[in-house]
């Protein structure tokens, strides 16, 4: 990492905010950004000349729960980093993160090594889903109907091109990244996207990303 990365740790359980910070001043190149108890604290501690590189978010807090802070801070600030750690894999709770904005989720049981992998994927724009919560986001994903389209919305096949992009989409690679891998200009790929998104009749990144693993055109495992 060239530069320090700021973690913030959203938890409403002190001794586990207190573990992680010990764990994570231990890390080169990791600076601690700061902590809350719940959502509602969180919002209230950042702002667009304060934010942090990554927060770590819980799901079930008091007054503001992960979700709806999420929701909030992505609306608000759209370059915000939030991966969910939670002691629970419960598959509504973890669809309810993806669609909220986060980039990853985690178990509380993380071990280091993998602390660290995603730390990295994820200042590095990249997405980071712990292997252990992939069979319980994936079946909540393709159980649940889309209230808003339904299950032919893809009523176009997609071009190679797209499924090109589409696969990188998920992976978490920002517009100019795909430009580069696939050697085509960043104009380009906002064009394979616009037309993805209205094949799939989605008007963001993350719905495009759920209505892949949903349609299996993506799989994260």
């Amino acid at each position: 990492m060239d530069k320090n990365l700021n973690i913030m740790i959203v938890d409403d359980q002190q001794i586990f905010r207190k573990g992680l910070i010990m764990l994570l001043n231990e890390m080169p190149g990791i600076k601690i950004f700061g902590e809350a108890s719940n959502g509602k604290e969180y919002l209230d501690k950042i702002n667009d000349n304060k934010l942090p590189d990554i927060t770590f978010m819980d799901i079930q807090m008091p007054e503001m729960d992960g979700t709806e802070a999420t929701r909030l801070a992505v609306e608000k600030y759209p370059e915000i980093k939030i991966v969910a750690i939670s002691m629970f894999s419960d598959e509504d709770y973890l669809v309810n993160m993806l669609e909220a904005g986060v980039k990853g989720f985690l178990l509380k049981t993380v071990e280091e090594a993998e602390l660290r992998k995603a730390i990295k994927l994820v200042a590095d724009n990249k997405n980071y889903f712990s292997d252990e919560l992939l069979p319980a986001l994936t079946n909540s994903i393709i159980k649940r109907k889309d209230k808003s389209s339904n299950d032919d919305a893809l009523t176009e096949d997609l071009t190679r091109r797209e499924m090109e992009v589409l696969q990188l989409i998920c992976e978490g690679f920002t517009i100019k990244e795909i430009a580069d891998k696939l050697f085509i200009s960043q104009r380009t790929v906002d064009g394979h996207k616009a037309n993805l998104f209205r094949k799939a009749n989605v008007d963001s990144s993350v719905k495009l990303v759920t209505f892949a693993i949903k349609h299996k055109l993506y799989k994260i495992f």
